[in-house]
């Protein structure tokens, strides 16, 4: 069964052709949501759509001719997407989500119809509880349908998501219960790309983080609250003569700090496994912390490159179910 998958974010947007699980031809785009809402208008997006698309058919003519249906899930479905598709109120299965996938036409991008995976939002009775995701949604059925097995699927697990936002999302059984959401990715590449730090901070892919600047870059925001730590890390390199690699290390400390605040009792509660996905960066220097703040919890890495692959499964997933039930219209 062949199908294409899209996966589209803020800042990337990927376009996959897939013969069952197997991958035959890939496209990425610097483009994504973000730029949307930026231009105010999502015509750069359907730009990279279009071009992806024709890429995929010069690469496999004859495969194309055999695909029926696209499946795109993430920010493709928001206002700043290619079309806004209404959350799904939280908390989801994975039957929920299949039976929500909305299917539209557009001719002038793609011959085939796009079937939408909507995000999903969590409203509860503090305004500290209301959430929402996009797209991993369908990482998280990916996870637990290509990476679990067993009773291991009915854990209590806790993700957290590095990408543009990072997002801590809980998880019981085969359902998503909840999420909490911060826009460190975003505010880091601000900060660094557009204040007076750009002077103070190395590019990510310089940084060899050290985990005592680290962990006191944790503190620090702790103690004083983000817009304080934010400017030690121009004390440290200007004032103390330290080097870059100590204030960079200090800056993703207070970045990892405000993520590490939002773990509630009430997000943590009976949680068995926390799982890190996403980008390697943050992975690496938070994973320490995780062990000696929660030693009974058990902690797991989803390498970079695999977390990339999460979308593709889930999405699969999601296509096979929802082709299922259409079988029985």
């Amino acid at each position: 069964m062949k199908v294409i998958v899209i996966d589209c974010g803020t800042t990337n947007c990927r376009m996959r052709l897939l013969d069952g699980d197997r991958l035959l031809a890939s496209v990425t785009k610097q483009t994504g949501a973000g730029n949307s809402a930026q231009l105010g208008n999502n015509s750069s997006l359907k730009w990279a759509l279009k071009e992806s698309y024709e890429e995929l058919a010069a690469a496999e003519p004859v495969a194309m001719r055999e695909v029926y249906d696209i499946v795109a899930s993430g920010m493709i479905t928001s206002s700043a997407g290619l079309m806004e598709i209404e959350h799904l109120m939280g908390p989801v299965n994975l039957i929920d989500l299949t039976g929500s996938i909305r299917r539209h036409l557009f001719p002038e991008l793609f011959p085939q119809p796009v079937l939408f995976v909507p995000g999903v939002k969590f409203i509860g009775a503090a305004l500290a509880n209301h959430d929402m995701i996009r797209g991993e949604e369908t990482e998280l059925f990916g996870f637990l349908e290509v990476l679990t097995s067993g009773n291991e699927v009915n854990k209590e697990r806790l993700f957290m998501h590095y990408g543009s936002h990072h997002k801590w999302i809980r998880t019981r059984e085969r359902s998503i219960i909840s999420s909490s959401t911060s826009i460190s990715g975003e505010l880091m590449m601000a900060v660094m790309n557009h204040t007076l730090l750009r002077d103070n901070t190395l590019h990510l892919e310089d940084v060899v983080p050290d985990p005592d600047w680290v962990r006191k870059g944790v503190e620090a925001v702790k103690q004083y609250g983000a817009g304080r730590a934010l400017f030690q890390v121009r004390t440290l390199n200007v004032l103390d003569k330290q080097d870059k690699q100590a204030s960079t290390s200090f800056f993703l400390g207070v970045i990892a700090g405000q993520d590490l605040a939002m773990l509630t009792e009430e997000l943590l509660y009976g949680v068995e496994e926390i799982v890190l996905y996403g980008r390697n960066l943050f992975p690496s220097i938070v994973v320490p912390i995780l062990k000696d703040f929660y030693p009974s919890i058990a902690i797991r890495v989803v390498p970079e490159e695999e977390s990339g692959w999460l979308s593709v499964y889930g999405a699969a997933s999601l296509y096979r179910q929802y082709k299922e039930e259409m079988k029985g219209c």
